[in-house]
């Protein structure tokens, strides 16, 4: 019975470790996946698009006559847009872009699990004016040894006056030999 209780409690360490972020990943991906496919298959609200310009410099650059349909995302004041067409015209790159609801609500649940499992939640003030309660306990130095000695023999060092004798071992590693110069060939 403890062996089933020891692996059922190791089984939800792991999973608040690593598996969480596996099964986010993968239900984000798969959600990524469909709002792509609905996106190649034009089942979007055109109404909704954003356009976003970044200006590009190019050496002969042509505009382009169409729109190309082009895969991507892009984060703009926290929230999530996926790249729908683009387009180069007068010196810029035009993209429009549609809002991506869905991975924000993944990122966010994300983001909750974690406060949630790692006791991070947001606690309100009292009415009193206390402060909430942190989230961490602090490091404790009840056991820890303290050193009181302490050495400067850096500093002792830095008062010797400099050596200022060079041996010929010392030298001769410096002093170039004569030889013969390389044989020009014509």
């Amino acid at each position: 019975m403890r062996i089933i209780a020891s692996i059922f409690f190791l089984t939800i360490l792991l999973f608040n470790w690593f598996g969480y972020r596996v099964v986010m990943d993968y239900v984000q991906q798969k959600a990524d996946t469909h709002f792509e496919q609905k996106l190649d298959n034009k089942e979007y609200d055109a109404s909704a698009l954003i356009e976003v310009r970044a200006p590009v410099s190019l050496p002969y650059q042509t505009d382009w006559k169409e729109f190309e349909r082009v895969s991507g995302d892009i984060t703009i004041n926290g929230m999530h847009y996926k790249y729908v067409e683009r387009k180069l015209e007068g010196g810029e790159m035009i993209y429009k872009c549609i809002p991506d609801e869905g991975k924000a609500r993944i990122v966010n649940a994300r983001e909750n699990f974690f406060k949630l499992v790692n006791d991070l939640q947001n606690q309100q003030q009292q009415k009193s004016g206390k402060q909430p309660a942190t989230s961490y306990k602090a490091f404790s130095f009840d056991y820890c040894e303290q050193l009181s000695q302490w050495s400067l023999d850096a500093l002792d060092k830095l008062h010797q006056p400099f050596n200022h004798t060079f041996s010929a071992t010392t030298l001769s590693a410096f002093i170039l030999k004569a030889e013969q110069p390389p044989e020009v060939t014509a």
